[in-house]
């Protein structure tokens, strides 16, 4: 309905999604931000049998290049600290943890990353 939810496609199958859109969890008030209009990238999965396979990269391109679409510099993003898979995609692709934060019902907290697009 709200139209941020991105398929990746394989083969006619879904290999994996993303939902991008502008907004923003009340938890990232509290950070500091080094930017202001954002795209902000949620629940992103790899279907199981397309894991090492580029597809999250992929996506991560797609959400820079939809930003840039609309005239937006700032991606912004989080992950639960114990998944390590997706920490390492995000310090890869650029981003910059700028700080930490904390979800009820969550033992560990949410690194959350951002990049600047130039």
């Amino acid at each position: 309905e709200g139209g941020g939810l991105y398929i990746a496609e394989r083969d006619g199958r879904v290999a994996g999604f993303a939902c991008i859109n502008g907004d923003e969890p009340a938890e990232y008030a509290a950070l500091p931000w080094n930017g202001t209009k954002a795209l902000v990238i949620h629940r992103m999965a790899v279907a199981m049998d397309q894991r090492q396979k580029g597809v999250a990269m992929e996506m991560m391109g797609f959400a820079e290049k939809l930003a840039r679409e609309q005239g937006i510099q700032v991606l912004k993003t989080d992950t639960y600290s114990l998944n390590t898979k997706m920490n390492a995609l995000f310090q890869k692709m650029g981003y910059q943890m700028i700080g930490t934060m904390q979800f009820k019902g969550k033992e560990m907290p949410f690194p959350c990353y951002e990049k600047i697009l130039s």
